[in-house]
């Protein structure tokens, strides 16, 4: 289990002494006897005169540069031992992250065009050289830098090229709903049709409902599955190491989900990664900054959808072909389900009661963007045709 780390005390110490820093060469931020104010955006951290965030999403080194240019910035380049420290420290993780430094004939670059200069930059490799170029990583326990697969996946650190010299205030009115209607149930209806899709389109279910899945397509869509809990299991984890505002319940939801998905998550990952699974993981993109009742928009998704398929079961008029063999593998299927489904209650209890502090159009764009990733994983769990039939 990951040791969290005191990272938010660290934090402030580091910016207090940069803030001390800044002061003292305040003639640089000066204009016209005025000193210039920078400002981040939500969540992120000013270090100097950029921003700075700490992504723990999985995904490949490109990936994960578009991303950041999503929100303005870049993978975050370094250019003094302090900008160094301060993003070893914000990486609140054991896990390597990526930077934005990338070679291109033997010369090395940062992502947002920076000069390149480095000191104690070992050019260490790390992995397997015919793996889609090379880029730099950072270990956050040493602060070690490496060069590793572009293709691989780490967490990630986006900074901004500057700071903005104009404050925003975000706006505290979020676009609620009507007096009387259940948020869980708005999220669910604008997706329905969605998980009727998947329902009909996916190869796996059609075995299903037929009664000739076999136990290997079976077996083959638990792994699957597997990989996708074990990589959000890893970030939910990180994330929960650093929870300071969320209120007892979406604590104590977020805790047991994150315990229920690592009972889930024995399954290695292959290499390369299934092209499913990188678009399931960068959708925590939007997620992971945000309040901690939008990671459970996000979580819930799936159960809901599992609540769905639960009609999926022993005794369904649906089956046919063999019996016996069909019930076995049903009642596999049921068995998980229902540990699927008793999630649902509580899922729909938290958002329910803290539906008038959400912003609907927010949490409807999250939860249809995971439903989209559930559907992705759906179409890509298929069964070779000449699987023999066991």
């Amino acid at each position: 289990m990951m040791v969290c780390v005191l990272i938010p005390l660290v934090l402030t110490v580091l910016l207090t002494e940069t803030s001390a820093l800044l002061s003292s060469s305040g003639e640089k931020n000066m204009s016209a006897g005025t000193e210039q104010v920078f400002s981040c955006p939500p969540r992120w951290l000013l270090f100097g005169q950029r921003c700075f965030a700490f992504y723990p999403v999985w995904s490949s080194w490109s990936d994960a540069n578009l991303l950041c240019s999503q929100a303005a910035g870049k993978l975050a380049s370094l250019h003094t031992p302090e900008e160094r420290q301060f993003v070893r420290l914000l990486a609140n993780t054991h896990t390597p992250v990526w930077l934005g430094g990338y070679q291109e004939q033997q010369n090395w670059f940062w992502s947002d065009d920076s000069p390149f200069r480095m000191s104690d930059w070992t050019n260490q490799w790390q992995g397997n050289t015919s793996e889609g170029g090379a880029c730099m990583e950072m270990e956050p326990k040493s602060g070690k830098l490496h060069s590793a697969p572009c293709g691989e996946l780490r967490f990630y650190i986006c900074s901004t090229k500057d700071a903005s010299s104009s404050k925003v205030v975000p706006s505290d009115r979020k676009p609620g709903i009507m007096h009387g209607l259940s948020l869980f149930d708005v999220l669910w209806g604008n997706s329905y049709l969605l998980a009727e899709e998947i329902r009909h389109l996916s190869y796996f279910l059609k075995e299903l409902r037929s009664g000739q899945l076999t136990q290997r397509c079976y077996n083959n869509f638990i792994q699957q599955e597997a990989l996708y809990l074990h990589r959000v299991s890893s970030t939910l984890e990180t994330l929960m190491c650093n929870l300071q505002e969320a209120d007892e319940n979406t604590r104590s939801l977020l805790q047991d989900t994150l315990q229920h998905y690592r009972s889930r998550n024995q399954s290695p990952l292959t290499s390369p990664p299934p092209q499913w699974l990188h678009f399931a993981l960068q959708s925590f993109h939007s997620v992971v900054l945000e309040e901690p009742i939008y990671w459970l928009v996000a979580l819930s998704a799936r159960a809901c959808l599992r609540d769905f398929l639960a009609e999926l079961k022993p005794g369904s008029k649906l089956v046919s072909g063999s019996e016996d063999k069909a019930c076995s593998i049903y009642q596999q299927w049921s068995v998980e389900s229902l540990k699927e489904v008793a999630w649902i209650r509580r899922y729909r209890k938290v958002l329910e009661e803290y539906q008038d502090q959400i912003d609907v159009f927010k949490a409807i764009n999250i939860f249809h963007d995971h439903m989209v990733n559930q559907k992705n994983f759906y179409k890509a769990v298929d069964c070779d045709i000449e699987d023999e039939k066991l």
